[in-house]
């Protein structure tokens, strides 16, 4: 069982119809506030701060502990999850959205550290920048998920 299976596993117990992918992420800006706190803990602080309210509360970090976002990916929704630990140890922490596929316009740009995802809600406003670090994409984690984003198929 691959960390994709793992991480489809951790949520499907919480989502009501099958998983096609899960991203594991984090607010945008967290692989910049790891080298922050090379300069300065407050510098750190500072970044993840600011990282944290691009991502709207999903993934949040605190000064010493980094929570993930899981989102799962099925056929018709996407589903938001706040979560903490990591592989097999990771554990739902609350659910932080649901919406219909069509109601999302996604953004993703990959990076030379990571691969940046910004979520749009259009129906509420709802905006969310994550990222996922760039050694999540080896094997095909991260391009799974991507590739379950694309457009929805008109049905």
């Amino acid at each position: 069982m691959d960390l994709g299976d793992k991480m489809k596993a951790t949520v499907q117990p919480h989502v009501p119809e099958p998983v096609l992918a899960v991203g594991v992420l984090q607010p945008a800006g967290t692989w910049g506030a790891m080298g922050g706190d090379q300069l300065s803990g407050f510098v750190g602080s500072l970044m993840r701060k600011n990282a944290n309210k691009r991502s709207s509360g999903l993934g949040k970090n605190s000064a010493f502990r980094t929570k993930i976002a899981l989102v799962a990916v099925t056929e018709a929704r996407v589903y938001a999850f706040n979560a903490k630990g990591w592989g097999p140890t990771c554990k739902i922490v609350d659910q932080v959205g649901d919406w219909d596929r069509a109601d999302l316009e996604i953004t993703t740009t990959r990076g030379t550290m990571s691969t940046q995802f910004v979520i749009d809600v259009v129906s509420t406003g709802d905006h969310f920048e994550l990222e996922t670090n760039a050694l999540m994409g080896v094997g095909g984690f991260t391009s799974t998920f991507v590739d379950a984003l694309g457009p929805v198929a008109d049905g």
